[in-house]
C-alpha cells in the first residue's frame, strides 16, 4: 500500500449519515465530501451488518452499517448504531486505503448522571490497514464510566485477521472525560505492550451515551503507527 489513514469522529463530529425514506437511499457526509448509497448498492446483509458497494474505476466506496435491533447477535441495541465510509484507491501496484468510523442513535436527555458508577458491555469492530494489507479488526473491549468524577475508562485487546492470518495490534487502555451537559466524551489510548512486531500505535477515542438515562454507549476511535493505521468503533449497553 501506498498510503492508509484512518480517521474516527464523535456524535457530533463532521461525519453525517443521511437516510432517504422515500428512496431508500443513504448519503455520507464528511465535510466537503459526500457518497450516496442506494438499496441498488447493497451487496450483503445479515443479522449483524448490511454493506453498500460503490465501483467506480480504480476507486472502491463501501458503507456498512450495524444492525440496530433485538435479532443483532453481536449486541442488541435499542438506541445506537456505528458506520464505517471506507474508500480504497488502487493503481499500479498500489493503493491508498481512507477508513471513517463513526456512531449514531438516540442521544441520552440533556442532563446527564451526575453520581455513581456505570459499566457497559461492549462488543469492538474495525480496520487495521498496514503494508501487508488491511486485517479485519476484532477482541476483547470495556467500558466504564464515573458519573461523580465525570471520566470513562475503557480497555481494548485487538486482534487483526485477513485470509487466514492473525495479528496481534495489542492492548489498550483509555481514559476521558464526559461533558458536563449531554453526556459526549472523548479521551486517548495507551499501548500497553506493542503490536506482535513491537510497533507502539497511539490514538484517542470520541463518543457519547444513548438512550433517555444513558442506557447504551458507543465510541470511535483511531489508531496510528509504523507502517499502520487502525479505526473502529466500540458500542454497547449498561450492566
Amino acid at each position: 500500500m501506498s498510503a492508509i489513514s484512518s480517521s474516527r469522529t464523535g456524535h457530533d463530529g463532521t461525519v453525517a449519515v443521511e437516510y432517504d425514506a422515500t428512496t431508500g437511499s443513504y448519503r455520507v457526509v464528511d465535510g466537503s465530501l459526500s457518497r450516496s448509497f442506494t438499496a441498488a448498492d447493497e451487496v450483503e446483509r445479515d443479522a449483524t451488518v448490511t454493506v453498500y458497494e460503490q465501483v467506480s474505476g480504480n476507486r472502491t466506496d463501501q458503507l456498512t452499517l450495524f444492525n440496530p435491533g433485538s435479532g443483532n447477535p453481536d449486541m442488541a441495541l435499542s438506541y445506537t448504531s456505528y458506520g464505517a465510509w471506507t474508500t480504497m484507491t488502487s493503481g499500479s501496484g498500489t493503493a491508498d486505503f481512507d477508513q471513517r468510523y463513526f456512531v449514531y442513535g438516540v442521544r441520552q436527555a440533556a442532563s446527564a448522571p451526575s453520581t455513581g458508577r456505570g459499566s457497559y458491555t461492549t462488543s469492538v469492530n474495525g480496520m487495521w490497514a498496514t503494508a501487508d494489507g488491511v486485517y479485519e479488526l476484532g477482541g476483547i473491549s470495556s467500558l466504564t464510566a464515573d458519573f461523580s468524577s465525570m471520566t470513562v475508562e475503557t480497555n481494548l485487546d485487538l486482534t487483526g485477521t485477513m485470509d487466514g492470518t492473525t495479528r496481534s495490534l495489542g492492548m489498550f487502555a483509555g481514559t476521558g472525560s464526559i461533558a458536563a451537559r449531554g453526556g459526549s466524551f472523548s479521551g486517548s489510548f495507551t499501548h500497553l505492550n506493542g503490536d506482535d512486531r513491537g510497533n507502539l500505535y497511539t490514538g484517542g477515542f470520541d463518543g457519547a451515551f444513548f438512550g433517555p438515562g444513558g442506557e447504551e454507549v458507543g465510541y470511535s476511535f483511531s489508531l496510528t503507527g509504523p507502517g499502520g493505521a487502525a479505526a473502529g468503533a466500540v458500542v454497547g449497553k449498561g450492566n
